[in-house]
């Protein structure tokens, strides 16, 4: 029996994701650091960091855009940050405020994440969202890591700005969506930005 529609794009999906796991992780440690310089430079250009005073960035680990430099510009220009960590029963994400001098850490869960002590962020008080993703196209669609926790969370959250940071080898032609796939508004890489919502 064949493959439905959406099961063939779920594979192509997941195939994607192994593509870019390996290429990203192929990718020389001190070029990684240059090309994520540059993608934060044009990131605090955007009129969407500039005018948020509160922004949700996750905690990046291996090989993803390091997010550090953001969470630092961030604290320096007054913003208030958070930091995404899982709900208790591991359905959703939910804003954690990510105080100064707490570094998110692995808890055996899906990626480094503030610790449970950390107060909630109402989503309503949330103004940007800095969003990871293996791969993107310039529709805004965007691959994830397969579990739907950002699809979840942003659709919680339509009005609040989305921007996906991402090395620009990232950037494909055409991603296959999935029901409840959710796109981003704008991507910043390290050659290019672009607005989705156009």
């Amino acid at each position: 029996m064949g493959l439905d529609d959406q099961s063939l794009r779920r594979r192509v999906k997941d195939e994607i994701r192994t593509r870019m796991r390996q290429v990203r992780k192929a990718l020389p440690a001190a070029v990684r650091a240059e090309r994520a310089s540059r993608i934060h430079a044009a990131l605090f250009e955007l009129a969407e960091w500039k005018e948020a005073s509160s922004v949700l960035v996750y905690a990046s680990m291996r090989t993803e855009v390091d997010t550090g430099p953001v969470v630092e510009r961030a604290r320096a220009e007054g913003k208030r940050v958070a930091c995404p960590r899982m709900s208790d029963d591991g359905a959703e994400l939910d804003p954690r405020v990510w105080e100064a001098g707490v570094t998110p850490y692995e808890q055996g869960r899906l990626a480094p994440e503030p610790p449970p002590e950390a107060h909630r962020m109402p989503l309503d008080q949330l103004e940007l969202v800095i969003v990871p993703a293996l791969a993107l196209d310039p529709r805004g669609g965007r691959i994830g890591y397969g579990k739907g926790y950002y699809d979840r969370l942003l659709a919680r959250i339509p009005e609040v700005a989305r921007v996906a940071v991402a090395f620009d080898f990232q950037l494909l032609a055409e991603i296959p969506e999935t029901e409840g796939d959710e796109r981003v508004h704008v991507i910043v890489t390290d050659a290019r930005v672009l607005d989705c919502r156009a």
